[in-house]
């Protein structure tokens, strides 16, 4: 079972900048971790991993992948929540899934977010037309 320590990924600018995200809570399959360099809680953005496992009523595993990303407005000088980003991905994954297919769903999820056209869709808000 994986410790929980801080972690850095790269944020999504143009030149761009490791953030790092250290343990807020762990609960009820559930660890949170969020960016602390907003200095006000509800500015801070916070990743979600949880996991539940499979049961004699469901056979498969599940994984929840969350991100939530809070923009500040300034308003009179004071920094208040302005509106907030999320991402929720959910891996189901088989009980009998091999070490290997699940590396491939992975592979193929990270990857497909990293292709150009897929990621358009995201950060410029264009459909994929057809061919």
């Amino acid at each position: 079972m994986p410790a929980v320590s801080d972690f850095a990924i790269n944020d999504g600018a143009a030149t761009p900048v490791a953030v790092t995200f250290h343990p807020e809570s762990i609960r009820d399959g559930n660890a949170t971790f969020r960016d602390d360099r907003a200095g006000v809680t509800a500015l801070m953005p916070r990743i979600i991993v949880g996991l539940s496992l499979a049961s004699p009523n469901r056979p498969s595993n599940r994984v929840v992948f969350r991100v939530n990303y809070p923009v500040k407005r300034t308003v009179d000088g004071i920094d208040t929540l302005g509106y907030t980003l999320r991402s929720e991905t959910t891996f189901i994954l088989p009980d009998g899934a091999t070490a290997a297919d699940r590396a491939n769903l992975l592979a193929f999820h990270v990857n497909a977010l990293s292709n150009a056209e897929v990621a358009g869709v995201v950060k410029d808000v264009l459909p994929i037309y057809g061919a």
